[in-house]
């Protein structure tokens, strides 16, 4: 009889992992969108150690005017299309249209072309270490596995397993009954 009522433990479990996981990041999640945040995932060591790679970045929109040297902006690359990158601003170029020189934190010089206003997507908020990896783990077509497939197949092999029980405990109408 051990471990004959696994599988209720694995359905027992269900609410707890909803309660103790899916509920507050679906809580994060929903309050990121709501907040117009975005959430990245970094890619390289260019801002290691303060963003190594794996850290998930919380990024919160900003206005290029109140752009200052040292804050961590996310910026559209102005030398590679579609690449998204995530400097600190070293300084800002003297000029009539505003733009911003910045640098990886592990990188000895700065980047090689001034970032204009424009492509700057936002500020660098606050990170989580690790995270971003996970983010990058459930990323699609693993997010459908995790989030609808798994619970699906949970759900329909405790249901499966509740009736083929009711099954067997029922009397057999085929049966002979004894008077």
């Amino acid at each position: 009889m051990i471990g004959a009522n696994r599988g209720g433990s694995l359905l027992a479990i269900l609410p707890v992992l909803v309660v103790c996981v899916l509920l507050p990041l679906a809580t994060f999640l929903i309050s990121a969108w709501l907040l117009g945040w975005q959430l990245l995932s970094v890619q390289s060591g260019s801002m290691a150690p303060t963003y190594p790679v794996g850290s998930l970045l919380v990024v919160g929109s900003i206005d290029a005017s109140q752009v200052e040297p040292g804050m961590a902006l996310v910026f559209d690359d102005p030398q590679v299309p579609g690449r998204v990158v995530t400097h600190r601003v070293v300084d800002t170029v003297a000029g009539d249209e505003l733009r911003f020189w910045t640098r990886g934190d592990a990188n000895l010089a700065r980047d090689p072309l001034p970032v204009p206003a424009g492509n700057v997507r936002g500020r660098v908020l606050w990170a989580v270490p690790h995270l971003g990896s996970i983010a990058t783990l459930v990323s699609w077509p693993w997010s459908f596995v995790c989030l609808v497939l798994i619970p699906m197949v949970l759900i329909v092999s405790g249901e499966l397993r509740s009736r083929f029980r009711i099954q067997q405990s029922a009397p057999d109408a085929s049966s002979p009954r004894a008077w």
